[in-house]
């Protein structure tokens, strides 16, 4: 059972670590448009490692929610939970928006810096999940 709920926290973190490289790469566009710096964008390494990780972290909300009711029979995981519910929709936003911009590209400030936003808020709210994640791991799985 240890193996089958450490999986859940690896993949995620495995998604959160594509998801902030991607905003990596999301952040030169930024510099590019709103700072007036002239740097390069690499625009469609920045459209699959954002999708991925994403649709990833959307991913691993629905794995969550199966492991706990089905192996950990939902214990006091309120914190972790609420935060993923708050992710599920900026998540979808994050990908459509990126998928619009990606297929529709145009000079544009506006959309990008919304998803960009959106995406930096997604990003925030993982930090929290690792932290809150961390602590039900050791609680429930490793019973420390």
């Amino acid at each position: 059972m240890t193996l089958i709920l450490s999986i859940h926290p690896l993949a995620q973190l495995g998604a959160i670590l594509l998801a902030f490289y991607a905003a990596y790469l999301g952040f030169q566009r930024t510099r590019s448009l709103h700072l007036g710096k002239s740097v390069k964008f690499l625009r469609e390494r920045h459209a699959i490692t954002g999708s991925i990780g994403l649709i990833s972290m959307l991913g691993g909300i629905a794995a969550g929610v199966i492991m706990v009711n089905r192996y950990l029979l939902s214990p006091d995981m309120d914190l972790h939970k609420a935060v993923a519910m708050l992710l599920l929709p900026l998540g979808l936003f994050g990908i459509f928006s990126g998928l619009f911009l990606y297929l529709n590209p145009k000079p544009r400030k506006i959309l990008p810096a919304i998803h960009g936003i959106n995406n930096l808020m997604i990003l925030v709210l993982a930090l929290v999940q690792i932290v809150t994640g961390v602590m039900a791991y050791l609680r429930y799985v490793l019973k420390l």
